[in-house]
């Protein structure tokens, strides 16, 4: 099952590491991309310099696993 991850970076200054985090979870990659860019603009608007947002896909591995008899040892 594919999942995409709309993620979202704070960056600070002094040399302080990014706070990442998930914002939200779509099925469609392409809707997540529309609001990953959405979210972009309106924390533009907000005059937001050190906030981004952006779409990783991934895939979950099925937790039900196929069994085939032939694999079944006698």
């Amino acid at each position: 099952m594919q999942i995409n991850l709309i993620m979202k970076a704070t960056h600070y200054d002094h040399g302080i590491e990014p706070l990442i985090s998930k914002e939200m979870e779509m099925k469609d990659y392409s809707e997540a991309e529309d609001i990953a860019s959405k979210l972009n603009d309106i924390s533009k608007a907000k005059g937001e310099k050190r906030t981004e947002y952006w779409v990783v896909s991934t895939e979950i591995p099925s937790l039900i696993k196929k069994v085939d008899d032939d694999d079944i040892p006698f």
